[in-house]
């Protein structure tokens, strides 16, 4: 199985989330990163398990969907690098 790596913006990206959502509630962003930590340890698995990012320069970019967001990754040497984490409605970042 494939380790797992974190951009430094993939992790301000995480903190923004549970920020924005622990807010208002701590249980439901609690809930927001265990799912999205689940869908990456499958990826880890099975890298090919996300869709192409179809936006993403880099054609080795793949994305999984944990409602709302959208998490950006690609296979990298060995392991699974997580490069940004997004709502659904936001832009993607400039340099994925």
């Amino acid at each position: 199985m494939r380790s797992l790596r974190w951009t430094e913006r993939a992790v301000a990206h995480l903190e923004g989330i549970v920020e924005f959502i622990g807010v208002t509630s701590p249980v439901y962003a609690e809930s927001v990163v265990l799912r999205i930590e689940q869908r990456l340890q499958l990826a880890c698995e099975h890298p090919g398990i996300g869709k192409p990012a179809p936006e993403a320069p880099d054609e080795s970019t793949r994305e999984l969907v944990v409602m709302p967001y959208r998490v950006f990754y690609r296979e990298h040497a060995g392991a699974i690098e997580v490069l940004a984490i997004v709502h659904g409605r936001q832009h993607l970042p400039d340099a994925l």
